[in-house]
């Protein structure tokens, strides 16, 4: 499949740990593709990274990544088969400065327009979306 093709709406693939970098590369050429200006696709790279590295380490270390455009904005579906992730987690603040890890669900907030987690016993679903233009009052999860 070419991912670098305007005309390609959408890709998916299965990840494992040694997928990581093969995710990120996909989704910033599938991003620039679509014409996500650099520091926008950036942004996506990296909350994408972090949901995809949460997959690895938290969920059953494998997961599919599913990336789409449509109506000028590009997303990324990362889903994973763990146990999902406690309620705790997703209920939002920053973590304490002193904690060493946990990062990851404050940082994917902070970087994309719209986040939606989507979790239980079966495993975990993250939605990232962001307008190629970050003009975000579009719903679109």
């Amino acid at each position: 499949m070419d991912i670098r093709s305007r005309k390609e709406q959408a890709f998916t693939m299965a990840f494992t740990e040694g997928d990581v970098a093969q995710a990120r590369g996909a989704v910033e050429r599938f991003a620039r593709a679509q014409g996500m200006p650099g520091e926008r696709a950036t942004d996506l790279v990296l909350a994408t990274n972090e949901a995809v590295v949460n997959a690895v380490a938290h969920g059953g270390g494998q997961g599919v990544l599913r990336v789409w455009a449509a109506d000028g904005t590009v997303g990324c579906d990362i889903r994973d088969f763990g146990r999902g992730i406690p309620m705790h987690r997703l209920a939002g603040g920053e973590p304490p400065a002193h904690q060493p890890g946990g990062w990851g669900i404050w940082l994917i907030r902070r970087l994309a327009d719209k986040v939606a987690f989507t979790t239980g016993p079966g495993g975990t679903a993250v939605r990232i979306a962001m307008t190629l233009s970050g003009d975000d009052d579009r719903d679109v999860l």
